[in-house]
């Protein structure tokens, strides 16, 4: 899915949406910060410490409006952001090791070397962290969130319990067998099909629903691997509407992949999603946005096979 701006809508949501992911960026960012400044108060005074501080909760923030599918580029660029401002102050200082009539000269230079050195940093964080989402065994844990919804819990529970012969958005569930289960296609937004990149992946699953009745919904969804999940829904009557309590158990999730659905909200996004095919409004839900990051763009750029305003 090529990059797209968001609009005021969209914005906001994905600031509200990803709030536990920019603050732990700017976290991350700010024991970096804590630690040179204790080390050594003269490169990095306090005060110098907390306006760097802002700056990259302005660029954390920026970036997850315009990249919000993107959580571990968040976090690495936070780093390497806190980096390069640490440093910044530190290339005038050896600039003028070099002749007068040369200083500026050598600033430019000292500072493109200092960039080309962060975007290696960059890499090599997002690697890091990225190693350590997906490294170590499967960690059985309950996600459970809620969202509110202006109708009946009969509506409700046809539009969010996963049945057989249905279609909801990006999923299309196919006839029962004879043994109650039902093959799953989820189109991914994200990946693009291995052998036909024009095309988006389909994730294919088998599901069964255990239990169903106009309160409760209980399906269960065998992966690919082997690996079984378990989603449960609950409609309760709310006010206008109700509300629609979701519980889940991974069963393929690590504990960093526990922990990166947390700092997006993903389950609460996931909901999102479905509830805004039940409305007139665009969508808002994450889900549904570009998967671009800002390493894939910067790549475009520098080294396009094709123009790159293609990609826009």
């Amino acid at each position: 899915m090529p990059f797209s701006w968001p609009t005021f809508a969209q914005a906001i949501y994905r600031i509200s949406r990803l709030r536990r992911l920019i603050v732990a960026a700017i976290v991350m960012s700010g024991l970096l910060l804590a630690v040179v400044s204790v080390i050594d108060p003269t490169i990095l005074p306090p005060m110098r410490a907390l306006r760097i501080l802002a700056i990259i909760g302005f660029v954390v923030t920026t970036h997850v409006v315009l990249f919000p599918n993107v959580p571990v580029e968040t976090l690495s660029l936070a780093v390497s952001t806190a980096c390069f401002m640490v440093v910044l102050p530190l290339l005038e200082v050896l600039s003028d090791i070099a002749p007068i009539p040369y200083r500026g000269a050598a600033l430019v230079l000292l500072i493109f070397l200092a960039v080309l050195l962060i975007v290696v940093l960059t890499l090599i964080t997002h690697f890091l962290i990225e190693t350590l989402v997906y490294i170590g065994p499967s960690v059985h844990m309950r996600l459970t969130t809620d969202i509110h919804v202006p109708f009946a819990p009969s509506v409700a529970s046809r539009q969010f319990g996963l049945r057989p012969d249905t279609r909801r958005g990006r999923v299309m569930a196919g006839p029962v067998d004879d043994k109650g289960f039902f093959d799953v296609a989820v189109v991914s937004q994200h990946e693009a099909d291995p052998d036909d990149p024009t095309r988006p992946m389909v994730v294919k699953i088998d599901a069964k629903v255990l239990q169903s009745d106009s309160e409760n919904h209980e399906v269960m969804l065998v992966l690919a691997g082997g690996d079984v999940t378990v989603t449960s829904y609950k409609y309760i009557p709310e006010g206008d509407g109700c509300r629609v309590e979701i519980t889940e158990m991974p069963g393929d999730f690590t504990l960093g992949m526990h922990a990166m659905f947390w700092l997006m909200d993903q389950q609460t996004d996931n909901l999102v999603e479905v509830a805004e095919l039940m409305q007139s409004t665009p969508s808002c839900a994450n889900g549904l946005a570009h998967a671009v990051s800002l390493l894939s763009l910067a790549g475009i750029i520098l080294h396009p096979r094709q123009p790159a305003l293609d990609k826009f």
